[in-house]
């Protein structure tokens, strides 16, 4: 889980690195073109999609599903940049917009699984608490039973015991 969670990791900021290259040539183009703006969303919201799965994973929840999903998205964003790069402008507006919507829907996903898994946290934390205080009054109730045995047993010998005379 760890190893994909880190490959993934380095084929977004590759793919990030190469982006900032990209839209380091293309930045004029890419702030009148309709395209060049799609991609740019589509690649905060890959970003964003990113950072709460991330975030997901560092809560506990099972991120299996929506790693996969996320790399979709980031081959989509990816055959939408070198589509832009080609002059392609109708392509790569298109597989920006279906990264897009799979990278808010990934985000969306990510931020429920994470709130589910600190929820589940949370109640595993108060039920090991309310167990652990129950477990103790139930140990010193048992503990007091067994005091209270002892005791009547002690005293009962004692009081029944006969005393030694000392023989001259």
């Amino acid at each position: 889980m760890r190893k994909r969670f880190a490959l993934l990791a380095i084929v977004v900021l590759a793919f990030l690195a190469l982006n900032a290259s990209v839209f380091g040539v293309y930045c004029v183009v890419a702030e009148t073109d309709q395209s060049g703006l799609k991609l740019q969303a589509a690649n905060s919201a890959v970003e964003q999609a990113f950072n709460a799965v991330l975030d997901a994973e560092r809560a506990g929840a099972n991120v299996t599903v929506l790693l996969d999903q996320l790399n979709v998205a980031a081959d989509l964003l990816a055959q939408a940049e070198m589509a832009y790069g080609n002059g392609d402008a109708a392509n790569a507006a298109d597989k920006a917009d279906s990264a897009l919507s799979i990278a808010l829907e990934v985000k969306s996903d990510a931020v429920s699984a994470e709130k589910s898994a600190l929820v589940a946290y949370q109640n595993g934390f108060w039920l090991t608490v309310a167990l652990s205080v129950i477990g103790a009054a139930v140990f010193v109730f048992v503990l007091f039973l067994v005091w209270r045995l002892l005791k009547q047993r002690y005293v009962k010998n004692f009081l029944g015991a006969k005393p030694e005379v000392p023989s001259q």
